[in-house]
């Protein structure tokens, strides 16, 4: 499996939808989201003897496909013992010193990788996964569309007398933010609402990003430092209209809101308020489990299917 860097996997580009990828390779065998309140990653096993592009393989392997807030494609990780090959080079089940060897041989950039056990690829957006303990070589391959940029976490304090607001219970404000927390206010009053945390760069959807763990909340910002989306995760507290939120089965969620006559949107592994402007979320797409997060964002075109612009596959339920 040749990986073209920018450009990603066969049966796999940049830039593709999740529907399309998945009409053109199937239902992945698993998605799930890898952190509360991220998007669902799919999953893709590979059977012993072989992959969909023809080329053989001894033992199975593991593709995650990660897609942005908009369902589109940006960055796939594939596992060892994948047969994964850049240039010609085989990646994966090898030394890893060979490795990266023979990559500078050939001319690429390869330095170690800032925040995580491993070697990057800057210009061609790819990083080397840690070795396992256990093996001599790298343990996955993970390509994005975009370089490998400086992605070093800022560990801030709480401002002084600042008192995390996000402990508490927290009331949905319909499309305009969650407890105390609004769209669009500044990235210095969030820190000083919330408290101390950790500063991060995302891959998509803005140009910053803050965690504030003692109060449950990720906040994402533009380019001006505004919040654009707001995610309450546990331990935090959210309600609306009287239906509590979070950490409760999806399906109790989903019936409380319907006996109170509210508009839900079921997407997979997602319950979308469509009046409200805000997503509650589970880890995968199963009724039983845990809500993990209440998502606010601006709202985007073909969000509320009553305006006759509806996503494919939504139900809309009153």
């Amino acid at each position: 499996m040749e990986i073209i860097p920018r450009i990603g996997v066969p049966g796999a580009r940049f830039g593709r939808t999740r529907a399309s990828v998945r009409a053109a390779r199937g239902a992945p065998d698993s998605a799930f989201r890898r952190a509360a309140d991220a998007t669902l990653t799919d999953m893709y096993v590979t059977a012993p003897g072989g992959h969909e592009g023809g080329e053989g393989c001894g033992d199975g392997f593991f593709e995650f496909l990660e897609y942005d807030d908009a369902d589109v494609l940006h960055a796939v990780e594939v596992a060892s013992p994948a047969p994964v090959t850049l240039d010609g080079i085989v990646l994966l089940g090898r030394p890893a010193a060979e490795v990266v060897a023979e990559l500078r041989g050939l001319g690429h950039e390869v330095e170690a990788a800032r925040e995580a056990e491993g070697w990057a690829l800057p210009a061609l957006g790819v990083v080397l996964g840690g070795t396992a303990q256990d093996a001599d070589g790298f343990e996955s391959v993970r390509l994005r569309a975009t370089p490998v940029g400086d992605d070093a976490f800022e560990f801030f304090e709480p401002a002084g007398g600042s008192r995390p607001a996000g402990t508490g219970p927290a009331e949905v404000v319909a499309h305009r933010g969650i407890g105390p927390v609004r769209l669009g206010s500044a990235r210095a009053d969030m820190r000083r609402l919330l408290g101390g945390g950790i500063g991060s760069v995302p891959e998509y959807g803005g140009a910053a990003q803050d965690n504030f763990f003692e109060a449950g909340v990720v906040l994402t910002y533009d380019a001006d430092e505004a919040v654009v989306r707001i995610a309450f995760t546990r331990p935090a507290s959210v309600g609306h209209g009287g239906v509590p939120l979070l950490g409760r089965p999806m399906g109790d969620v989903r019936a409380d809101a319907l006996a109170r006559r509210m508009r839900i949107v079921e997407r997979e592994a997602e319950l979308f308020f469509p009046d409200g402007g805000f997503s509650v979320l589970t880890a995968r797409d199963a009724p039983d489990l845990p809500t993990t997060a209440v998502v606010s964002a601006p709202a985007r075109r073909g969000d509320d299917p009553a305006s006759g612009e509806g996503a494919e596959g939504t139900g809309l339920l009153w």
